[in-house]
């Protein structure tokens, strides 16, 4: 076991090295020698680009509102089939309300002092803004908990929307379209059309990576405050648009130059934003702040409930690979297993995709993994890596390389979504 975060730490910190010395030399800081330029270079061979019209997107939100009807309705005849009595859609509904589902509903219900346990709001642990859009939703729908699931839906298919323009920007349209069917077709992708934030990360994700790569830089901080009012996770946004903007405007080759005026225009008029994302960090703290009186209190409930906290990625994965080999309870399979698996495609997918691929890119999916690796408890290793949107970029880039690969892809994460959609309705640890 001792392999495991020295192989991963030889993986990930090189390719920081590689990142940071990529950034220095495409924001004008010449290193010198045509050998290292090879290395960090990220390759010319990815060309593309093409035109999206609006009736592109509203065929493609129609699609992907399609695909959620029908995974629902298949998931109806999967509780019918497993269930030997018949059953309400109350019941239905409510069989969709497993683990972290129950916590959004009761924030959605009454905000963070709705529910304790011994005088302890423990949804405190939850970010607001998915609750938020429930509570508003269900203003329309009475139901709380069609309100969730639809807003997920709706969610997802925007981030569909959003991510088929980011890709349009660089890549071609098969593998744009590729993308969308990957990360549609991830085994874990089950949450997209359940009562949890994934959708949400997802599409606040999207549309800031997309503002970034078109350097719109007012929406980049409008969209990446309300990501890092979805998930912790959100405010990690804040690495792709520093990298870009580096690169882009050539800011350090400025500094070396000494045109410090030049450099601080562009920070005052477009780098500034940036810093916007932390107002979604900012409210969710006085959230905390106003219920307990201490902005950082959901730290504490993290550990005291969820045994959750922070710690090297080595060691989390150590955990992850030793339940991984020694398990034998059904926890293997539902937990384990697809938490290595998603690891591994991640880690595998970045060092594919290094030199491939824009900067902004690979920095964001090498702190998007050491964040959430990091997990001192990693159960949910599978569900956090749904939303690790460039490893997917990157895979569609591989099957587009090698068509042959694409129908065993989406053929074999079809299949295993479905075992694990089924597992979850039968209310296994599928987390």
């Amino acid at each position: 076991m001792i392999l495991i975060p020295i192989i991963s730490s030889v993986c990930i910190w090189g390719a920081v090295i590689v990142v940071i010395l990529r950034i220095l030399s495409n924001s004008g800081i010449s290193l010198g020698g045509s050998r290292l330029n090879q290395v960090i270079t990220a390759d010319k061979s990815l060309k593309g680009g093409f035109d999206i019209g609006r009736f592109d997107l509203l065929k493609l939100f129609g699609l992907a509102m399609l695909f959620r009807l029908v995974i629902f309705m298949i998931s109806i005849c999967s509780i019918y089939i497993m269930k030997d009595s018949s059953m309400s859609f109350e019941d239905i509904l409510n069989t969709y309300m497993q683990w972290d589902a129950k916590n959004y509903e009761r924030i959605a219900l009454g905000g963070y002092t709705y529910y304790n346990i011994d005088g302890d709001y423990l949804t405190l642990v939850f970010f607001p803004l998915y609750p938020w859009l429930i509570r508003l939703a269900s203003i329309f729908l009475t139901n709380i908990r069609v309100s969730g699931i639809l807003v997920s839906w709706l969610l997802y298919a925007g981030a569909c929307c959003y991510l088929y323009r980011l890709m349009a920007v660089d890549y071609n349209k098969s593998t744009a379209k590729r993308t969308i069917v990957f990360i549609s077709a991830f085994p874990h992708a089950l949450f997209f059309g359940t009562m949890m934030n994934e959708s949400l990360l997802l599409f606040m994700s999207a549309a800031t990576l997309y503002y970034i790569r078109k350097h719109d830089w007012v929406k980049v901080g409008i969209f990446g405050a309300l990501a890092a009012l979805s998930r912790m996770a959100g405010l990690l946004l804040a690495f792709p648009a520093a990298v870009e903007w580096l690169e882009y405007y050539g800011i350090l080759g400025k500094l070396k130059e000494k045109k410090i005026k030049a450099v601080w225009n562009l920070f005052y008029s477009k780098g500034l934003w940036i810093f916007l994302m932390l107002a979604g960090l900012g409210i969710y703290l006085f959230c905390n702040y106003k219920v307990t009186g201490d902005c950082f209190k959901f730290f504490e409930y993290e550990e005291k409930y969820w045994y959750q906290g922070f710690t090297y990625f080595g060691k989390s994965l150590t955990t992850m690979f030793s339940y991984f080999i020694k398990e034998t309870k059904y926890t293997r399979f539902a937990i384990w297993i697809p938490a290595v698996c998603s690891v591994t495609f991640v880690v595998a997918a970045l060092i594919y995709g290094l030199r491939k691929h824009r900067s902004m890119y690979i920095a964001y999916l090498i702190v998007f993994f050491i964040v959430n690796a990091g997990a001192k408890w990693p159960i949910s290793e599978a569900r956090y890596m749904t939303c690790a949107i460039p490893a997917f970029m990157i895979l569609a880039d591989f099957s587009e390389r090698h068509k042959w690969t694409e129908q065993v892809i989406t053929i074999g994460m079809a299949v295993a979504m479905g075992v694990y959609l089924t597992a979850y309705f039968m209310q296994k640890q599928i987390l």
